[in-house]
């Protein structure tokens, strides 16, 4: 999609409650779960052998659940939908819930979805902290390795209330794309086919029933585990590409609904609503193999539903609906069937310019435009319960997409991370839906968004580093960061003991600074020490000049009077009335390469190619191009944000100055900075590979570096220095697997209460 290209990400996911005792218990195990180590490096893997659907004598023999089973016609159920809502069993009857979870991701540093590195003591570890935060269910989005189910079993088999599973089946995404991005008909062979063993497999694997050869980019091994008791539900499918949806429906047109055995299509569906019909009715099938039924559902999205926008901006955005209400259950299927969506307040853009929505009052008397988009979403499903299956905000250095209310896609503090994820869980639970999938659990390295993605390349190697300007990285409650605890981790907090830790000191550069440098997997970390005194940014100014590849410019008119002794990339700057800011060299600015000499979106100067003018820019990345209203009939600028401004404070989890999106902080005369790899031009630093000059080249291409030059300018405030600086230059080894630890985000805890408020059971609901 241009969306999905543009503004969209790679998705991928959890719930119970213990006694009194359990809990207490719980915290204090808690305490040191959040010390360990990390995660395993498996790529998991298992033997070639019969397909899916085996043997049943081969379950794993585990203690027998403690969720009552609700039997009738020779049927199991422990989940269903009951008048209109998801509900689960308690023995005697069906008891009603609100349902707030987590969704879950299969990869640890190092590692793509497809390799599903965590391993069952991961598993075994974090179940008990989304219990400690009041997560009732977790959400994966395709088959994981045997690890995963085995763990959830022998978790929930000592649970009174266990972790539910919400299990989702992955879609021939690709296929249904196609490789020119035009979208591919649903019905063809390849991608039903593709498609329908997949469901049978992921039956399979929830019943304990499945041996799943080895293939690439799926998870593979002997399924014993039967966890068919804690599944909640079936969440069928990917977010559905639009021109996928269109194509179908052009090549069908006038397909007669599908009706099927427990699954059928209104009188009013279009082919892809009949075709999800019956990928919904294979799986009930498939169900009913193993005596058992679940509620099932099929993933959605803004972008394919059945509302109007007439204010959207982009046409694939609000091309065609995939209703939900144009299918239905048969008097067969008694555990029922839901809808689910991913709704994010920041994008679409009619979230934010669709009038009705920003009139729309919520249930606190404020206007909200997330609130009304929910009210009108809940309004069209009427009779069936609805979740919404993502939601989330990013604690991400970076920012793609602006959002109302200060929901935007990036560029948030950890509290404030947790503080807008409660209040959008609020207004979901307050517009009556049945429950909130919050993404996601941890961290993950491989994510990739719309306006990084071209600066990171290799893009098979994104994993191996972590990119602060991307904002997919940084959903999780669960921060995963470089090193491999959190003692070896460097902190800038104006003391210098893990540089002597590391056998680092700073060294004379002259003009009175003393300069030491070092780095991670997320940073290059420069120490700073001013010689005679304490750093006072009223009196003093601090330039910095850094040189990663030929070319450049060895003046700068933001610093008048210094000369370096090599051409400099970035510039940044420490001044009164400014903090510091980091700026780059015109002739290597991306941003104003693309978006001005190429797409004449902003403002540009011819002599903005000129490498060695000593032109630097602020570092930008863009949020949207220029875009037309159709309702308002009104242009909408470019918009674009200064990532180069640097932000101070601590990293240091345990200060009261703490901030996630810090790079920079000084006590008396020492100064430390940590600056994110791009920011410097770097597309991989574990190889060394920052970006060519891009008007020589006319893209952003990769090239190898020996390291990076670091120089530093002390001048007074306000008077041009005549320095010539002495350069330091910095380097250090590629490497294959990044060194990591876990850390509860700051919002984990805003969360864990948030949670809280919706631990009962729901009596009774305002829907009709």
């Amino acid at each position: 999609m241009s969306s999905r290209k543009n503004f969209r990400r790679p998705r991928q996911i959890p719930y119970v409650f213990l006694s009194f005792l359990g809990l207490v218990v719980l915290a204090l195990a808690a305490v040191l779960i959040w010390h360990s180590a990390g995660f395993g490096d498996e790529t998991a893997g298992g033997p070639d052998s019969k397909p899916a659907g085996s043997d049943p004598s081969a379950v794993v023999p585990l203690p027998a659940p403690r969720i009552p089973v609700f039997e009738q016609n020779g049927i199991k159920r422990t989940a269903s939908v009951v008048d209109g809502q998801l509900a689960t069993y308690d023995g005697e009857q069906w008891q009603t819930s609100f349902w707030p979870g987590i969704n879950f991701g299969a990869t640890t540093p190092g590692h793509f979805p497809g390799q599903v590195s965590p391993t069952k003591d991961d598993y075994l570890r974090w179940f008990p902290q989304m219990q400690a935060m009041n997560i009732k269910a977790v959400r994966i989005y395709t088959i994981l390795p045997p690890d995963f189910y085995e763990a959830l079993a022998e978790f929930n088999a000592g649970q009174d209330k266990p972790l539910m599973l919400m299990q989702g089946i992955w879609s021939p995404e690709e296929d249904l794309i196609g490789a020119d991005s035009n979208g591919r008909d649903a019905f063809s062979k390849t991608i039903t086919s593709s498609f329908e063993q997949e469901i049978r497999d992921a039956a399979a694997v929830v019943h304990g029933q499945a041996d799943i050869p080895a293939r690439t980019g799926h998870a593979s091994g002997t399924y014993k585990a039967d966890v068919s008791p804690y599944l909640l539900g079936w969440i069928v499918g990917t977010e559905w590409y639009p021109y996928a949806v269109q194509a179908t429906n052009e090549a069908h047109v006038g397909m007669k609904p599908y009706a099927g055995k427990y699954f059928r299509a209104k009188a009013e569906a279009s082919p892809f609503e009949s075709w999800l019909a019956q990928m919904l009715d294979v799986l009930a099938e498939e169900e009913m193999k193993y005596g058992w039924q679940h509620p099932v559902s099929f993933t959605n999205w803004v972008t394919t539903d059945p509302l109007d926008h007439p204010n959207e901006p982009l046409p694939q955005e609000d091309l065609v609906p995939v209703d939900p209400m144009h299918i239905e259950p048969t008097q067969d299927w008694s555990a029922g069937y839901f809808a689910s969506y991913h709704v994010y307040p920041y994008y679409p853009d009619s979230l934010r310019r669709d009038q009705k929505y920003l009139d729309y009052v919520n249930a606190a008397g404020e206007k909200d435009p997330y609130a009304g988009y929910l009210n009108e979403l809940r309004a069209h499903h009427t009779g069936i319960p609805l979740i919404i299956a993502e939601f989330g905000m990013p604690s991400s250095r970076g920012i793609a997409h602006y959002g109302l209310l200060g929901r935007s896609q990036g560029m948030h503090q950890e509290q404030q991370q947790g503080e807008l994820n409660a209040g959008m869980l609020k207004q979901i639970y307050n517009e009556d839906y049945d429950g909130a999938l919050l993404f996601e659990w941890q961290d993950e390295w491989f994510k990739f968004t719309w306006n990084t993605i071209e600066l990171e390349a290799p893009g098979d190697r994104r994993a191996m580093w972590r990119n602060r300007l991307t904002n997919e990285e940084h959903f999780g409650v669960v921060a995963i960061e470089p090193e491999e605890t959190a003692e070896d981790a460097m902190t800038i907090d104006g003391r210098t003991d893990d540089w002597e830790k590391r056998g680092l000191v700073a060294e004379d550069v002259g003009n009175g600074v003393k300069m030491a440098m070092t780095h991670d997997a997320s940073d290059l970390y420069v120490l700073l020490q001013k010689d005679g005194g304490d750093w006072n940014f009223d009196a003093d100014e601090l330039t910095l000049g850094f040189d990663t590849t030929p070319g450049g410019s060895r003046n700068a008119k933001l610093a008048p009077g210094i000369r370096f002794d090599g051409g400099q990339e970035f510039l940044a700057r420490f001044a009164a009335g400014q903090g510091g800011r980091l700026y780059v060299n015109s002739g290597y600015d991306q941003f104003s390469w693309l978006y001005g000499y190429k797409l004449k979106s902003v403002p540009y100067k011819a002599a903005y190619a000129n490498d060695e003018a000593g032109l630097f820019l602020p570092w930008k990345l863009a949020l949207n191009r220029e875009l037309y209203l159709p309702q308002s009939k009104v242009d909408t600028p470019f918009e674009a944000y200064d990532v180069g401004k640097l932000h101070w404070g601590t990293n240091d989890p345990e200060s009261d100055k703490f901030n996630n999106l810090s790079d920079w902080y000084l006590e008396g005369d020492t100064l430390e900075l940590r600056i994110p790899w791009m920011l410097l031009g770097f597309t991989d630093p574990s190889r060394l590979q920052v970006w060519k000059y891009p008007y020589g080249t006319d893209s952003v291409t990769p090239i190898d570096t020996n390291g990076i030059s670091v120089s530093a300018v002390l001048s007074q405030a306000g008077s041009p220095s005549k320095a010539a600086p002495k350069s330091r230059m910095y380097t250090w080894d590629a490497w294959d697997l990044p060194a990591y630890h876990e850390r509860p985000k700051k919002s984990f805890d805003i969360l864990k209460d948030a949670f809280s408020e919706y631990d009962g059971q729901v009596e009774g609901s305002t829907r009709n």
